[in-house]
C-alpha cells in the first residue's frame, strides 16, 4: 500500500466514524457506499442494491455486474435442499402431479396462491374441477403434504418468478423512497482529521476496509498521490449537512402485494426454507454436493449477511478545507479536476444538480464545496445484518 493509499484509508475510516456519530447510525451494521451513487429512477435500481450481498468491509463500492447476489445464492440453496418426506399428495395426484406443478408456475395461476393455505386450496379446487376432476379428493392432503413442504414451495415460487421474467423484486419501491425522504430529518456534523478517530476495529466488519479512492480521482490512480498526501498530512476539516437522512428498509418479495408496482411482480422468497437450510448443517436437510452449509453460511460462505436497509441522503452541502499550501501549478491541476467531483462524493458537476467547486486562499490553502440540492437523493450506505440475525 502506497503512502497516499494509506492516507486515504485513514481518512475514509475517519469519515466512516464521523458519519456514524453525526447521523446517529450504528457501527454494528452500517456500511459506507463510496464513489457516486445517485438514486436511480426505478424500483429495479433499489432492488439491485438490496440484492447485492455486502462484503465484510465498513466501506464498499456497488458494482452492478458483481456475481454475488442474494437471489442467485438463495436459488442455489433451496435447489440443494431435500423436500419433506410426506408424498401423500403427490401419490394421490399420480400423473396429474406434473400438470399441477406446471399450472402453479404458469401465468394462469392466481398470483396469491402461495400466500396462505386457503388461497392454495381454492386455486386447486378450481383447477381440478376443470383439468383433473377425478383428483378432487386429493385436496385433503394438499395442505399437509404439499403446502407445508416449504422446500418444494420455495422452489416452485422461485421457478414462477423466473418464468415471469421480470426479475426478483423487493418489498419497497422508488415511490416509497420519494414519499419518505420528504419528511426524513436533517443532520449535520463536522470532522477534523487531526482529532477524529480512525479506529474501526469496533465495527461489525471488525476493522475490514476496502475500495479507497484518491482525494481528487474516482479511479484511485497514482497521478494525484502527491496532492492527496499534501492535503491529508496537513489535516482536513469537513463540515457536512444533509437536509434529509432516510433509513429505507427492504426485504425479498415473499407475498403478493396491492402496491401498484409490486403487484406486477411474482413473489420469489420463502424465509422458512432458508431458515431450514441455516438451522441444519448435515445431509438430513441438505442434499449431497454443492452448495453446502459451509459454502453458504460458513466463514468463507457466499451468504453470510444481507443488506436490510438503505441509507439515503438528500440536500447535500459539504465544505472541505486543507491547511496545506498548494503551488499555483498544483492549484490549476486541482481546479481542472473539480468538474468530475472530489472525495467523498464523486458527482460530476451538473449531474442531478450537483456542483463541486474549489477555491484557494492567497497562501494556497484549499476549500472544496460539494453541493446537491434537495430532490437529488444519493445512496450513502446500507445497513447489514448477519444471517444469524435474520434467520437465527
Amino acid at each position: 500500500m502506497s503512502q497516499a493509499q494509506a492516507a486515504m484509508q485513514t481518512l475514509t475510516q475517519q469519515w466512516y466514524n464521523a458519519l456514524v456519530t453525526g447521523l446517529s447510525l450504528s457501527p454494528n451494521n452500517f456500511q459506507l457506499y463510496q464513489g457516486t451513487q445517485p438514486v436511480g429512477p426505478t424500483s429495479d435500481w433499489l432492488w439491485k442494491i438490496f440484492d447485492a450481498v455486502p462484503p465484510k468491509s465498513v466501506n464498499n463500492s456497488y458494482d452492478p455486474s458483481q456475481s454475488n447476489n442474494f437471489s442467485q445464492d438463495y436459488q442455489a440453496v433451496i435447489a440443494n435442499l431435500k423436500p419433506l418426506s410426506d408424498n401423500s399428495f403427490q401419490n394421490c395426484m399420480g400423473d396429474y402431479y406434473t400438470n399441477w406443478l406446471n399450472y402453479i408456475q404458469s401465468p394462469k395461476c392466481p398470483s396469491n396462491i402461495f400466500d396462505s393455505p386457503d388461497a392454495m386450496q381454492s386455486a386447486f379446487k378450481k383447477w381440478a374441477m376443470i383439468y383433473a376432476p377425478s383428483q378432487m379428493g386429493c385436496s385433503a392432503s394438499l395442505i399437509q403434504s404439499f403446502y407445508n413442504d416449504i422446500v418444494t414451495i420455495a422452489n416452485t415460487m422461485f421457478a414462477s418468478a423466473q418464468a415471469a421474467g421480470k426479475g426478483y423484486a423487493y418489498n419497497t419501491t422508488i415511490a416509497d423512497l420519494s414519499n419518505a425522504i420528504q419528511s426524513a430529518p436533517a443532520k449535520s456534523f463536522t470532522m477534523d482529521s487531526k482529532t477524529q478517530s480512525s479506529d474501526v476495529s469496533h465495527t461489525w466488519a471488525s476493522g475490514s476496509t476496502s475500495v479507497f479512492f484518491d482525494l481528487f480521482d474516482f479511479g484511485g490512480g497514482a497521478s494525484y498521490d502527491n496532492l492527496t498526501q499534501e492535503a491529508t498530512s496537513a489535516g482536513i476539516n469537513i463540515s457536512a449537512s444533509f437536509k434529509h437522512v432516510l433509513t429505507l428498509p427492504g426485504a425479498p418479495l415473499a407475498k403478493t402485494s396491492t402496491d401498484p408496482i409490486l403487484s406486477q411482480y411474482t413473489p420469489w422468497y420463502n424465509s422458512a426454507a432458508l431458515s431450514r437450510a441455516y438451522g441444519t448443517r448435515d445431509n438430513t436437510v441438505w442434499k449431497n454436493g454443492l452448495p453446502s452449509w459451509d459454502t453458504t453460511f460458513g466463514p468463507n460462505g457466499n451468504l453470510q449477511r444481507s443488506a436490510t436497509s438503505l441509507i439515503i441522503v438528500d440536500g447535500i452541502d459539504i465544505t472541505m478545507t486543507s491547511a496545506t499550501s498548494y503551488s499555483s501549478s498544483d492549484q490549476q491541476v486541482i481546479t481542472a479536476r473539480a468538474s468530475t467531483g472530489f472525495w467523498p462524493f464523486f458527482s460530476a458537476s451538473g449531474s442531478g444538480g450537483s456542483s463541486t467547486s474549489v477555491s484557494f486562499s492567497d497562501s494556497g490553502q484549499m476549500t472544496v464545496k460539494i453541493t446537491s440540492p434537495a430532490g437529488n437523493p444519493q445512496l450513502l450506505g446500507v445497513l447489514v445484518s448477519a444471517m444469524s440475525e435474520i434467520l437465527g
